[in-house]
């Protein structure tokens, strides 16, 4: 699963996998109790979590990053039991003390600690900021084992191909026979007979 196919659907509490899509809405999955639902276009809005970035002091960072960092720091700084807006801001100060504090609310962090949570009992937090998901490794993987597979079948076909091939028997060509006949006729230009002029009585 990668981040692009999990989406925040504004008025519906959690998140969702798409399943489905539709002209006017979407198939979804939640990934809090498993329910499947038709989602209209026309009365929520939908955002992947691909999309969604934090406002930090330089710039913008994506929420990959921002997950990684989470938990990356999860085993001396849970997100799990925060409560109040000092705690979610104590919180944030170590895993992203860059944040920008005056963009950056008490109800942003609310959330993302939330979708944290969820993400992170589904299993899901490795796979999701990983740089490539199992799947698609698997994938990638199985498809390359076939190609070579293929490979090796096309060569084995083209060496015995070679073998069974004879060598097109060489021909001589044939001499070919000249005649050469003589000719019985004077040439058209040969020599005139003589005669000898006789002289006057």
């Amino acid at each position: 699963m990668t981040l692009s196919e999990i989406v925040s659907v504004t008025g519906l509490p959690g998140l969702y996998k798409t399943s489905g899509k539709r002209t006017d809405g979407l198939i979804a999955t939640s990934l809090v109790d498993g329910t499947t639902k038709f989602v209209s276009g026309r009365t929520h809005l939908f955002s992947t979590l691909d999309n969604i970035t934090i406002y930090t002091q330089e710039g913008s960072k994506e929420l990959k990053e921002v997950l990684a960092s989470m938990k990356k720091n999860e085993k001396s700084n849970s997100p799990v039991d925060l409560k109040g807006d000092d705690a979610l801001k104590a919180y944030f100060e170590v895993v992203l003390p860059d944040y920008d504090k005056e963009k950056f609310y008490a109800s942003h962090m609310k959330k993302l600690v939330s979708w944290y949570n969820i993400l992170n009992a589904k299993g899901l937090i490795e796979e999701l900021i990983a740089d490539k998901p199992a799947e698609e490794v698997t994938e990638k993987s199985e498809a390359t084992e076939g190609e070579a597979e293929k490979s090796a079948k096309k060569a084995a076909k083209a060496d015995k191909g070679e073998k069974a091939a004879k060598p097109a028997k060489e021909t001589k060509p044939r001499a070919e026979k000249t005649a050469t006949k003589a000719s019985s006729k004077p040439a058209a230009g040969g020599a005139r007979k003589t005669v000898t002029p006789r002289k006057a009585s």
